[in-house]
């Protein structure tokens, strides 16, 4: 089989650079955002009281972007930020080509087990705000697809405190339309700020 050989779809795509000048321009802009979308939650006044883990903001924002997020691209800003060995803290905005915006708290390890009271008592907020979490034991894939997202609303709230207590890693999440691209700022900025607050209940 000569697999070499093009469809005609992709021979029109193929023979024609004008939809790379496209999608370049358009992951220039979404690092724009991505941009925008950083200093907007580092100016909250939440980021200033919040009681992070000392490197989060030491580390400050970091935007990557790559091609093969399941075959597609995508750009990623993760402010605050915190990754090591032993524990993870994370607030990720992600876009994913010919899909949506993702807006995702990680809490893993020796962080995440300071949280558990907070976010097990943060039930009703999280079932309003329509947040999911994830459902996998990898912690790296981001898409909603497959069942790796469950909404909150959906757990009994002794099953939702039973689950966060057992989890060696908690992601909350919410996607977010590409349609909304003008509003997508405000939209993470009130997705961190709620999810904030739920960590914040003592």
């Amino acid at each position: 089989m000569k697999n070499f050989l093009l469809t005609p779809e992709e021979r029109q795509v193929a023979f024609d650079a004008g939809w790379i000048y496209h999608k370049n321009s358009v992951i220039n802009k979404v690092m724009e955002l991505m941009g925008a979308v950083h200093r907007q939650l580092e100016a909250q006044l939440q980021t200033a009281l919040f009681p992070f883990p000392v490197p989060c903001l030491q580390q400050g924002g970091k935007i990557s972007k790559g091609e093969r997020y399941k075959e597609l691209p995508y750009v990623i800003l993760d402010y605050p930020r915190y990754f090591s060995q032993e524990a993870v803290w994370a607030f990720r905005t992600m876009f994913w080509w010919g899909h949506y915006f993702t807006c995702t708290l990680h809490l893993a390890g020796t962080v995440k087990a300071g949280y558990v009271p907070a976010l097990q008592a943060g039930y009703a907020q999280l079932v309003a705000q329509q947040v999911q979490v994830y459902m996998q034991d990898d912690p790296w894939q981001h898409d909603f697809e497959n069942g790796n997202y469950r909404p909150v609303a959906t757990f009994k709230p002794q099953e939702w405190e039973t689950w966060i207590e057992q989890r060696e890693f908690i992601k909350l999440a919410k996607p977010f339309a590409l349609e909304i691209w003008e509003k997508i700022i405000p939209e993470a900025v009130a997705c961190y700020t709620t999810l904030l607050a739920v960590i914040s209940y003592k």
